[in-house]
């Protein structure tokens, strides 16, 4: 419990009848709460225990907790020097996770190269990918049990930890598994960042702050392969793990020493049954969609992981509804306007996500660029992504409204994706400049939205397991988008080869170099147009899904309802609840 002295009424002669009324009325409500909690009364004169007091109390069984820090200042939320000093800390903590899988995804050859074990090397991602997704939503709900305050600093420790076993693995098959200790704490990062601004900051401020922390996202997009490129060039490939040590152990102190927030104790019975069905589910699924698209999605073994992830989520679903302390409350899908930011950032997740990796694969593969000049050319997209998202967070902010943000930013992105699919290998750099400059302002645009309209309709008590389901919908969107695209990519690039090369030409000995710049340009000039010429095709088609299933994200934002921005974030809401009758 967040709690603080009062100056006492007592001995004042010039107190007025009202002040001594309201003093009384105050008293006689929190006294009632504490009595039915166990606590003592305070001592005479003053309106709500102290820290101290509260730590001496806690064992007679309180229905609210502090988490072993100081008090806050008496408006209810951090003073704005300590509040800057904890978004710093989350920033910093937030790219971490955010760079991580693209700075490891640009360092993979070099690693292959020294440790071996090619035919283990998308275990590394899939290890990743299926630990931090689970965690969104377990560490989301766990930080609604048990704080918000140590469930975070715990996920930055699991994450520092995988870091540095990482660095020391001596064996392929070790980076998987630290990988995945590695995802756990880069999941529980990521959905818990939100959420503790959930807990400072009232909704109707919220905008400013999800602006910055969208825009991390768009930094890391095209940051890591920058950075990862620049440390396999001129370090160890185990400085892209060892360098998240110092910067994580200053998001950890940061935390650790500023962040202050209550949390209410409700004897939670953890629903281990549903956490191994939905652990299962998740697994099961991340891995068909990581595996699906190698060996194919009629192989026995992705039908096998395919029906299991279907019978675990429908039995996770059932043993939801009948258990007291749900992991995911199905009553989160009953709200309307949750249901609705789910189902727009699911799409969106799609198209951010695969917006850069296609554009960045369309440069190395038919301009022949370098991994780094790849990401710097893909800079329209962050551009557009960080002034977006900003410049949205603060109208947001200011108006007090929300819902006209999606339904111009979707259209944007359209209008982006549409000049998209008319990628060919001789495409103008200004017009991709262009088309990615619009995604990213139709992306930027709408993401802070679906954060502050989902968690200002969410219940104080499950601000977490909200925020943490926006994410987990958004990870899901991007894992499917990638799966599902990569295959049109490749049946695409595969039915361009036929009928492109020159006869007598191998298309299997072609296939087997895509993705490998050096070794396309030095192909002889009819087979290279061969190659770039379907790979552009391939580009081209991919955005052209991508357009048909962003346009169901307008559906979704038409029928997003504007409610109003509550004024009171969720700690101030935790602490009302102490003087309710």
């Amino acid at each position: 419990m967040i709690t603080r002295t009062d100056a006492s009424y007592g001995g004042r002669p010039d107190a007025d009848a009202e002040h001594w009324r309201v003093a009384f009325a105050t008293r006689t409500k929190v006294s009632k709460v504490r009595r039915s909690v166990g606590f003592a009364d305070a001592p005479a004169g003053r309106l709500l225990t102290t820290n101290d007091e509260m730590e001496r109390n806690v064992t007679a069984g309180p229905d609210l907790q502090h988490e072993t820090t100081p008090a806050t200042s008496q408006g209810g939320v951090l003073p704005p020097r300590e509040l800057r000093i904890v978004i710093a800390g989350l920033l910093i903590a937030l790219l971490l996770s955010a760079l991580d899988n693209t700075i490891v995804a640009t360092a993979m050859p070099t690693i292959v190269g020294k440790l071996g074990g090619f035919a283990k090397y998308t275990w590394v991602t899939t290890a990743y990918v299926v630990t931090s997704t689970i965690a969104t939503l377990m560490l989301g709900k766990l930080s609604d049990l048990y704080g918000r305050r140590r469930v975070f600093l715990l996920a930055i420790i699991l994450f520092l930890v995988g870091s540095l076993l990482c660095g020391a693995a001596q064996t392929m098959n070790q980076l998987i598994v630290f990988r995945a200790l590695q995802g756990l704490g880069g999941g529980g990062i990521w959905g818990l960042t939100f959420a503790v601004v959930g807990d400072l900051v009232p909704p109707v401020d919220r905008g400013r702050y999800f602006g910055l922390f969208t825009g991390v996202f768009a930094i890391a997009s095209v940051a890591g392969p920058l950075v990862g490129g620049v440390i396999v060039d001129h370090f160890s490939w185990r400085w892209i793990f060892y360098v998240n040590l110092p910067i994580g152990l200053v998001a950890f102190a940061v935390v650790a020493k500023v962040l202050r927030l209550p949390f209410q104790r409700r004897d939670p019975q953890l629903d281990l049954v549903g956490a191994v069905l939905l652990c299962g589910g998740i697994a099961a699924l991340m891995v068909a969609l990581e595996e699906g698209s190698l060996k194919g999605w009629g192989s026995p073994w992705i039908i096998v992981l395919f029906a299991a992830t279907l019978a675990l989520l429908v039995a996770f679903v059932a043993q939801e509804r009948r258990t007291p302390e749900p992991i995911l409350p199905m009553r989160l899908f009953s709200n309307d306007i949750l249901r609705n930011t789910m189902l727009i950032g699911f799409v969106l997740g799609v198209t951010m996500m695969t917006a850069g990796l296609f554009f960045a694969l369309y440069f190395q593969d038919v301009l022949f660029r370098t991994p780094t000049k790849a990401g710097l050319m893909t800079m329209p997209i962050m551009l557009g992504v960080l002034v977006a998202s900003t410049t949205t967070g603060r109208l947001i902010s200011s108006s007090g409204t929300y819902r006209r943000f999606p339904l111009i930013g979707i259209p944007v992105a359209l209008a982006g994706l549409a000049l998209a699919t008319r990628t060919t290998s001789t495409s103008p750099y200004l017009v991709l400049a262009l088309a990615m400059l619009l995604i990213g302002l139709g992306v930027g645009t709408t993401m802070p939205t679906l954060s502050i309209a989902g968690q200002n309709v969410a219940e104080p008590q499950d601000l977490g397991i909200s925020t943490a389901s926006l994410n987990f919908f958004r990870s899901l969107g991007s894992s499917i988008g990638l799966a599902v695209y990569g295959t049109v990519f490749n049946s695409t690039v595969r039915h361009g080869l036929t009928g492109r090369l020159p006869s007598g030409t191998n298309r299997g000995d072609i296939l087997d170099i895509i993705r490998e710049p050096k070794k396309l340009q030095a192909l002889p000039l009819a087979v290279r147009s061969a190659v770039t010429s379907s790979i552009g095709e391939g580009v081209a088609r991919v955005f052209t899904y991508g357009l048909i299933v962003t346009a169901f994200a307008l559906l979704f934002a038409v029928r997003l309802r504007e409610a109003p921005l509550r004024k009171t974030s969720g700690m101030q809401q935790q602490r009302a609840a102490l003087v309710e009758p």
